[in-house]
């Protein structure tokens, strides 16, 4: 992807933000006129400016809840993006939202499914859910992912450098489903399952031969994995609390979740191995309205006991989103360890909720531990600024647009349906 290219896409992005801003503004001016308080203000999406554009000028009016709890709202985006992992993406994303309850006691469902390919040759189908039942009796969480993949890999730990790049292609399957039961009010545990397998692997040079000796293979050879093919497979447990407003696009509320995956020859692993990851969010509206939204993120995962495969070690960009560390290419810094904290503030810039910003910064840290690199031995950062646009207001799901920026000369464009966290 040539940095002419990359501009010109970043271009045509802010283009249509403007358009769009524009368009809002000429189509439902009325509001603006009638010097409405903003809890009164009508709210907008993208699909209300798409039919005015074709004819139906009324815009709906602000919808805290959806009116039927039984209707499942869905916003489709087919197109053109771009990720400095990925190159130009060409494919098709969904967001699926429903209440399975009543909206006053039961939050919201939501799942997102992708199917894309890229200028990089690869194929990506992606299936992430969260399921809430009645009352919130029930949460199940999944993330599914049929990869066909290739990524630059730069070794283990966060103090590699860009000229350290290897490329790697593999076929990459994730299923992981986990099944909690609620204890108290926002407070679950649960058991599921996790299965990551990776086939076909090659290390590559400039030239399309097979590049040896490379860092995936000297690690799979110290800790006796095949280097062209592993299976992690085994049990998760799961301990999850949860008091955001809407798990989409939370205004309010915290997020906390402990995760221990283990992994069993038994159930088909390559190897014995376990895992402890965690993850912490918090959300505060500092105005009334929520036009101003403070959130803070954190993650971590740590080896326990034997170490995993190669490919299986936590990294930036392979949460279950692929959404930490924007400002570095996905699997940039990859550790045995790995530690992510993250920073936003959302600022709605109209009144009636289509356009709004963010700007953001986020620190990491991975570790190496055949070298004896330690976990914040070396932290990398970055940040950037966004724009975000009202994509379905019902679930509050946005269209980000994010430019980010990190260090060794490290930048790209970031795109996705709904927040990064």
């Amino acid at each position: 992807m040539t940095s002419k290219l990359k501009a010109r896409i970043l271009k045509i992005s802010l283009n249509l933000v403007i358009i769009v801003a524009l368009t809002a503004g000429i189509s439902y001016s009325q509001d603006s006129t009638k010097k409405k308080s903003d809890d009164q203000v009508k709210q907008v999406d993208l699909k209300d400016v798409i039919r005015h554009l074709f004819g139906k000028s009324k815009a709906s009016d602000t919808v805290k809840v959806v009116k039927n709890p039984k209707e499942v709202s869905i916003s489709i985006l087919p197109g053109i993006a771009y990720n400095p992992a990925n190159g130009v993406i060409f494919g098709v994303s969904t967001s699926l939202s429903k209440f399975y309850g009543s909206p006053t006691n039961t939050k919201i469902s939501a799942a997102s499914a992708s199917i894309s390919i890229t200028t990089q040759k690869q194929i990506k189908f992606s299936v992430q859910s969260i399921i809430n039942t009645n009352k919130n009796d029930w949460s199940l969480q999944g993330d599914w992912r049929f990869w066909k993949y290739s990524q630059n890999t730069y070794g283990l730990g966060t103090q590699t450098v860009p000229g350290d790049a290897q490329n790697m292609e593999f076929n990459f399957i994730r299923l992981n489903e986990n099944v909690l039961k609620k204890l108290i009010p926002n407070c679950y545990i649960g058991i599921g399952y996790s299965l990551e397998a990776y086939t076909d692997i090659t290390t590559i040079d400039s030239s399309n031969n097979f590049l040896y000796p490379n860092y995936h293979n000297t690690y799979s050879a110290a800790h006796g994995y095949d280097s062209t093919r592993y299976f992690s497979s085994g049990f998760v447990f799961n301990l999850d609390y949860d008091s955001r407003d809407n798990v989409i696009n939370p205004y309010k509320g915290i997020y906390a979740d402990v995760k221990y995956y283990n992994y069993r020859k038994f159930f088909g692993s390559s190897q014995d191995w376990e895992n402890l990851y965690y993850e912490f969010r918090a959300y505060k509206s500092i105005t009334k309205n929520s036009s101003y939204i403070m959130a803070f993120w954190t993650l971590g995962s740590i080896g326990l006991n034997n170490v995993g495969p190669y490919m299986s070690l936590p990294a930036v960009g392979w949460d279950k989103y692929n959404t930490t560390g924007r400002g570095y290419i996905q699997g940039r810094f990859r550790g045995s360890d790995y530690m992510y904290a993250g920073f936003e503030n959302r600022i709605q810039l109209t009144k009636n909720g289509l356009i709004g910003m963010v700007l953001f910064v986020n620190v990491e840290s991975a570790s190496n531990n055949d070298q004896n690199v330690k976990l914040l031995d070396f932290i990398e950062p970055a940040g950037g600024i966004g724009i975000r646009i009202k994509f379905d207001k019902e679930s509050r799901t946005n269209l980000a647009v994010d430019f980010g920026i990190g260090r060794y000369g490290s930048s790209g464009v970031f795109m996705n349906i709904g927040e990064f966290f």
